[in-house]
């Protein structure tokens, strides 16, 4: 599954921005193979040093963008297989750099500043976290990216997580899904939240979207086999259920930029099965 991006194209071209005053940067292969990237280190497109990587998800660089992307594991017609989308991204705003073959770099520079820059040193886009004590950039387990101090403190993050689940997959109590793939231009964050109270609950920035009017508190969340998304009690009782489903087993549900899709995944294909918005 992918994700197309689309790009707002302008005439003013980004500043250049002098490197005169970052300081001496290395390209780590232990940082870059690993789920950290310290100060004063640089991943590098083109390169066996592109990407960090934490279970299923993975900050990669590419060309002329920056990316998150998540990989989740399902039971497919021949075995366990993955789907892959991605959550979050980063480039020139403008949309007037593109290129498939630059070795565009994501630096960590020693002051705490994370940038993405041309191989020539054109700034694509930064952090803005000069001199707030950042000593390490993380991916973390569920795919936000942390910009921390010495001490583990967050002083930055990107506010990313999971945005899909296979079936059999479970969103407990007080957890959620987030997909925030188009907020740099401009589109509201979407997101699907367990309540503790109980309702299951699709926002689209803080505009409630959709939700299932359950209260039970401690209910849960998850996608049966068949494609259908249901909460369940503390109890084990089924307290909504989604009106359609699939004819395998090989499901997923997913957040989109609009809406929340329930797929079946067989014969070659991805099949649409529900939406919370459109129906089947």
């Amino acid at each position: 599954m992918s994700r197309i991006r689309s790009r707002v194209a302008a005439a003013a071209l980004t500043t250049l921005v002098s490197l005169a005053s970052a300081l001496t940067l290395t390209t780590s292969p232990a940082a870059a193979a690993g789920t950290s990237l310290p100060a004063c280190n640089k991943i590098t497109a083109h390169t066996t040093n592109d990407r960090l990587v934490n279970g299923n998800y993975s900050l990669i660089v590419t060309s002329d963008m920056l990316q998150i992307e998540e990989r989740e594991w399902m039971n497919g017609p021949n075995g366990p297989d993955y789907w892959t989308t991605h959550t979050w991204f980063r480039d020139d705003p403008t949309g007037r750099y593109q290129s498939n073959t630059d070795k565009t770099y994501l630096a960590l520079y020693c002051n705490g500043d994370l940038a993405l820059r041309r191989a020539n040193g054109y700034l694509l886009w930064h952090s803005n976290t000069a001199n707030r004590g950042i000593v390490k950039a993380t991916i973390s387990q569920w795919g936000n990216l942390l910009l921390q101090n010495a001490s583990g403190g967050v002083v930055w993050q990107s506010g990313t997580s999971r945005i899909g689940i296979p079936s059999g997959a479970i969103l407990t109590s007080g957890s959620k899904l987030i997909n925030r793939f188009g907020d740099q231009q401009g589109r509201p964050v979407q997101t699907l939240t367990m309540q503790a109270d109980g309702n299951l609950v699709h926002r689209s920035g803080s505009t409630v979207k959709w939700q299932t009017n359950t209260r039970v508190p401690g209910s849960v969340a998850g996608l049966s086999p068949t494609a259908r998304l249901f909460v369940r009690s503390p109890s084990g009782q089924l307290l909504w259920v989604s009106p359609c489903r699939a004819g395998t087993t090989y499901s997923t549900l997913w957040l989109g930029n609009e809406d929340l899709t329930t797929t079946d995944w067989s014969g070659g294909k991805i099949t649409h099965i529900w939406s919370n918005l459109y129906g089947c």
